[in-house]
C-alpha cells in the first residue's frame, strides 16, 4: 500500500521530567513529526509514541526505519560497512496515518539524567515507565494533543516499557502518586521481549521454529521444502508432539528413540544427528548460531540469522561481534547525527548515545535490585490490566522468523501461558529478523499491518469526533 505523499513539520525538542522527589531530574529529547492541521483535524489525528529497548537504547533504529526519512540500504544482507551513508525518503513511513514521536529515554541519545544521584529514579522498570508517562503528557500539552488518539510503539525491551506504561498510565496513589489518565487506543510491539521467565527444556521447543527457518533460509536441510510455511508447520508440530516428550524423558529416553529424534531434528534444523546427540538434543541459540554453518566456516546472527560472518574471526561480544548487529549498526549510527544536525537543526554539544550498556543496561532495576534480571516477569499481565479497563484495547505484535533474541516461538508460548485474552493480540510474522523494517519487502508488509491497526483502533474515536 505505502504512504501517500505528505507535508509535515519536524522538530527535535526537549522536555524536563521530574524525579521521584518532584524535582527536575532528566532532560528527555525526542524528535516529532506532525502534520500542519487545523485544530479539529488535529484532534482526530492519531499520535504514535515510539521507543526502542535495551534497556539503554536510543530510538535511532525505529527513527531511521519507520520515520519519514530512512537510511538507504542497497544490499540487505551485506550492507555498506563504511561511510558515507545516505538518507532517503521513506515511502513506508507511517506519517500518512499518524503523527510520530521518537523518544530517547533518559541517558540515551541526547537525553540526560541531570545528576548521577538521580539515575536510580529513571533506570528501572517503574521509574522508566513513569518518566515515559510524564513525557507523553508534557508532549500532548505542548502540542495541544490531549484529545487525540494515542498509541505506543515499542521494540524489544520497548515492549516491556509499553506494557508498564499501559499498566501505570491512569496513575493513582499506588502507581505514580498522582492522577495521570492519558488514555491509549492500543500498543504496537516489534521484536517483543515477552517474558524473562526461565523455561528450562521448554526453551528448546520454542526456539525450534526460528532454527528451522534459519536452516531453511541458508539451505542447510537434507531436503529443502519449497515453502517456508510448510517447513515451520512441521517444526511446530514436531516440537509439540515428539520433541517435548523426548526432552522430558531425559536420560530415560531409549537410544533408538534418541537417534530417531536426532534424525528428524537434522531434517528440520540442518545440524548433523551425531552433533545433536553430543549436545543431548539441546542447542541454545548461541550454539546453533555457531554450528549451522561451521562446516563452511561461518556463523549466523542472533538478531537476524540471515546475516553471516566468518566463524574463525569471531570474538565473543554478544552485540559488537554479532553477525547482524555488527554489520547494520554502522549505517544507522553514521547517518543519524548528520541528519539530526544538518536537516533538523539539532545542535547539541554532547555526543548522541546510541546504546548505553554499562551505565544503563547493566544497572537496570527490574524489581530485584540493579543489574539483577527478574525471575518470572512477563509483559502480558500488564496488558491484561489495560484490556480490563478498556474493552476495545488491542495489541499488535510483529515478529521476525529469523530473530533468535525474541523468537516467534517464545511469543506464541507466552500467549498460551498467561491469563490474558489472546484474541486481543494480533500477531504478524515476517521473513525478517529483530528489526522487521530492514529490507523493502518486510518493511512494506510491516508498515501496512501497522497502518491497518492504527485505522482499526482509532476508527470509533474518529467517527465520534466527526459526528459530534
Amino acid at each position: 500500500m505505502g504512504a501517500a505523499e505528505v507535508t509535515y513539520d519536524a522538530r527535535v525538542e526537549q522536555f524536563t521530567i521530574e524525579d521521584r522527589a518532584g524535582q527536575p531530574g532528566a532532560r528527555i529529547v525526542c524528535t516529532s513529526y506532525t502534520r500542519p492541521e487545523e485544530a479539529a483535524a488535529r484532534d482526530a489525528r492519531p499520535v504514535v509514541f515510539a521507543f526502542n529497548g535495551g534497556p539503554g537504547s536510543s530510538s535511532v533504529w525505529l527513527h531511521l526505519g519507520l520515520g519519514p526519512r530512512r537510511v538507504a540500504q542497497a544490499d540487505l544482507i551485506s550492507p555498506r560497512a563504511t561511510p558515507p551513508y545516505e538518507i532517503v525518503d521513506n515511502h513506508e513511513t507511517l506519517l500518512d496515518v499518524a503523527d510520530l514521536v521518537f523518544i530517547d529515554p533518559p541517558g540515551t541519545g541526547f537525553s540526560r539524567v541531570l545528576t548521577p544521584e538521580q539515575e536510580s529514579d529513571f533506570y528501572s522498570v517503574e521509574g522508566d515507565a513513569q518518566a515515559s508517562i510524564r513525557l507523553i503528557s508534557a508532549w500532548c500539552r505542548r502540542h495541544r494533543r490531549e484529545n487525540s488518539p494515542k498509541l505506543l510503539l515499542g521494540e524489544s525491551y520497548g515492549a516491556v516499557r509499553a506494557a508498564a506504561v499501559c499498566r501505570m498510565l491512569p496513575g493513582g496513589p499506588t502507581r505514580t502518586g498522582r492522577l495521570e489518565w492519558v488514555s491509549l487506543s492500543g500498543a504496537l510491539l516489534l521484536g517483543a521481549a515477552a517474558s524473562f521467565a526461565p523455561l528450562g527444556d521448554t526453551a528448546h521447543l520454542v526456539e525450534l521454529p526460528t532454527q528451522a527457518a534459519t536452516a531453511w533460509y541458508h539451505d542447510r536441510l537434507p531436503a529443502r521444502p519449497d515453502s517456508l510455511d510448510s517447513h515451520l508447520r512441521r517444526a511446530r508440530r514436531f516440537a509439540a508432539e515428539e520433541y517435548g516428550p523426548a526432552l522430558f524423558a531425559g536420560t530415560a529416553l531409549p537410544a533408538a528413540r534418541r537417534e530417531e529424534v536426532a534424525r528428524t531434528l537434522h531434517e528440520l534444523i540442518g545440524i548433523r544427528p551425531e552433533v545433536l546427540i553430543q549436545h543431548r538434543l539441546r542447542l541454545t541459540p548461541a550454539q546453533f548460531s555457531r554450528l549451522l554453518l561451521a562446516e563452511t566456516g561461518g556463523q549466523v546472527g542472533m538478531y537476524d540469522s540471515r546475516y553471516v560472518l566468518p566463524l574463525s574471526q569471531a570474538d565473543q561480544d554478544p552485540v559488537g561481534d554479532d553477525p547482524a548487529m555488527s554489520q547494520y549498526v554502522g549505517m544507522f549510527s553514521g547517518a543519524l547525527v548528520p541528519y539530526l544536525r544538518d536537516e533538523l537543526g539539532a545542535n547539541y554539544e554532547e555526543d548522541y548515545r546510541f546504546i548505553e550498556f554499562a551505565r544503563i543496561n547493566g544497572r537496570w532495576n527490574y524489581g530485584s535490585g540493579p543489574g539483577a534480571l527478574p525471575s518470572s516477569a512477563s509483559i502480558l499481565p500488564d496488558f491484561a490490566v489495560a484490556m480490563c479497563r478498556d474493552p476495545e484495547f488491542q495489541v499488535l505484535v510483529c515478529q521476525g522468523y529469523y530473530d533468535q533474541v525474541t523468537s516467534v516461538g517464545a511469543l506464541d508460548h507466552a500467549l498460551t501461558r498467561e491469563p490474558v485474552d489472546a484474541t486481543r493480540f494480533q500477531v504478524r510474522q515476517y521473513e525478517s529478523g529483530h528489526m522487521p523494517y530492514l529490507g523493502q519487502e518486510s518493511r512494506a508488509l510491516l508498515a501496512d499491518d501497522i497502518r491497518r491497526f492504527i485505522a482499526e483502533t482509532t476508527f470509533h474515536a474518529a467517527q465520534e469526533h466527526r459526528s459530534g
